[in-house]
């Protein structure tokens, strides 16, 4: 007994590292304030460090972590992991205690300890643009991937790789298949411009744009099982506000769907009622529905495009609906209402579906289609086989809530949001547990714990990928400096 006893305190010391723990302390039942805000939190299994700082007032600062048998003590107001030391602590229990002791006039206060509880692995990558805050500022936009298993960044493809004094370029929806990056497409804006594709690992670039459409391809998804690609076509405006409290505002003034038949280079239309605008196509995960938004809107002088006039975004009402696809025959079904937004005041958009095909993720608010900007747009789920939504309220802040993305095994999602400081959105995760709720949002770890109020960029758009994209910028680069390839118009099939 006495050997095991000598055996285990030699292990616990062994296993123990850092400053010692304050011997006498005043205990407070407070949280410790920290930033970002990772108290009683449910991470990855196989997430980087979750790094802070903490806000309290004092001239002294420890933080204990204990996990099982292991003990680990960071000094100073940056509690900063070392990442052995972190894989020490995530391989000993599934639940991490964090607790914060604070030397202020000369005495110790112990806040109330809180908790990191391990749960489901996540997609080890993500991807996303990096935006400047201006809106006519292009030179600094870049598509970068995140190894969210360390503090790994990448640039995919940045703008000012090729940009040519005022020759400008604006790159955007990035999107992958079936969160694979062998095949992968984004776009090229303005100079240069054309849909950059890789296909099955092999680059190629097209124009998208022909005589029957109104546009080239804007918001993608890539079909999970056959070689499609749904899009809309936007012809959109862009309206700076100096009153309204959503500065930006970017509104459609025509949009359709089409499809892209990537073996026979071709698009036909899927839908492209003239009275009304369709956006955001996102495929089930069998490959046989396809949901989307849109809103009814008549033109004032008749249906024909030319006679549209100014259209007042605060009025336009996005709805979600349906529509079956065979993709061996490439027909669609009948379009079909699935939530009536506009009857409850309200406007949906980018609708996701969960990889079991069980929920749908979309954000809705007053009105519109891009809620980036719009501070009273929320996260809602909908369960596809009863059609019952609720708000994330567990997730929601008073600030935006917008772009936002499903793990590939379904058990995370991601989203961008202003709740920091309500001018940069930023990356938040959140774990759906068992019942169906989601777990308290947290923002992606950093090494730093002060970049997300140092970095003066916006993060949007973020996808999870389950590999890192292997074509390296350069190539992309250098690829973009070729013509793009047009391609062929086919007409509807199945009506």
């Amino acid at each position: 007994m006495k050997l095991a006893l000598k055996i285990t305190t030699v292990a616990m010391l062994l296993i123990s590292c850092g400053s010692s723990i304050p011997e006498s302390s005043n205990a407070t039942q407070e949280l410790p304030t920290i930033f970002p805000d990772y108290s009683d939190i449910t991470i990855p299994s196989n997430i980087a460090p979750m790094n802070f700082r903490i806000l309290e007032q004092g001239e002294k600062f420890l933080t204990v972590f204990t996990s099982g048998n292991t003990r680990i003590t960071v000094k100073g107001d940056m509690a900063v992991i070392k990442r052995k030391d972190w894989q020490k602590l995530k391989s000993s229990s599934t639940h991490i205690e964090v607790k914060v002791y604070v030397l202020n006039n000369g005495v110790w206060t112990s806040f109330k300890p809180f908790g990191m509880v391990m749960s489901d692995e996540i997609d080890p990558y993500i991807s996303y643009r990096v935006i400047p805050p201006s809106v006519v500022t292009y030179e600094r936009i870049s598509i970068n991937q995140r190894d969210l298993t360390s503090f790994r960044e990448k640039v995919i493809y940045a703008n000012s790789m090729v940009q040519n004094g005022d020759n400008g370029q604006c790159i955007n929806c990035h999107h992958y298949r079936n969160w694979q990056t062998d095949n992968m497409q984004f776009h090229a804006r303005q100079y240069l411009g054309g849909t950059i594709m890789a296909v099955e690992g092999k680059l190629r670039k097209v124009n998208l744009k022909t005589d029957s459409t109104i546009s080239a391809g804007v918001y993608p998804a890539w079909h999970p099982t056959h070689d499609y690609i749904a899009y809309s076509t936007n012809k959109t405006h862009q309206s700076i506000h100096t009153a309204d409290h959503n500065r930006i505002e970017v509104a459609d003034e025509e949009s359709d769907l089409i499809l892209y038949d990537i073996n026979s280079n071709s698009v036909s239309i899927i839908e492209n009622d003239s009275n009304r605008f369709e956006c955001f196509p996102s495929w089930s995960p069998d490959g046989r529905t396809l949901y989307y938004v849109a809103a009814d809107y008549k033109a004032p002088f008749g249906p024909e495009r030319e006679d549209k006039v100014f259209i007042d975004s605060h009025t336009i009402k996005y709805d979600l609906y349906r529509k079956s696809f065979n993709p061996d025959t490439r027909t669609w079904g009948p379009c079909e209402l699935v939530i009536d937004a506009a009857s409850m005041n309200q406007s949906i958009t980018l609708p996701r579906i969960s990889p079991d095909g069980r929920k749908l993720l979309f954000s809705m608010g007053e009105y519109g289609v891009f809620h980036i900007w719009h501070k009273d747009a929320d996260l809602y789920i909908m369960d596809i086989a009863d059609s019952t939504i609720r708000p994330l309220t567990e997730i929601n802040s008073d600030n935006v809530e917008s772009y936002h993305s499903w793990s590939s095994n379904g058990k995370w999602i991601i989203f961008s949001s202003r709740r920091d400081d309500g001018a940069y959105t930023r990356l938040y995760l959140s774990h759906m547990n068992p019942d169906g709720s989601f777990s308290k949002p947290f923002t992606i770890p950093q090494r730093n714990p002060d970049f997300n109020k140092t970095f003066l960029f916006s993060f949007n758009i973020p996808e999870f990928m389950k590999e890192q994209v292997r074509i390296s910028a350069r190539q992309f680069a250098s690829f973009i400096k070729r013509e793009a390839q047009p391609v062929n118009y086919q007409s509807k099939k199945g009506e």
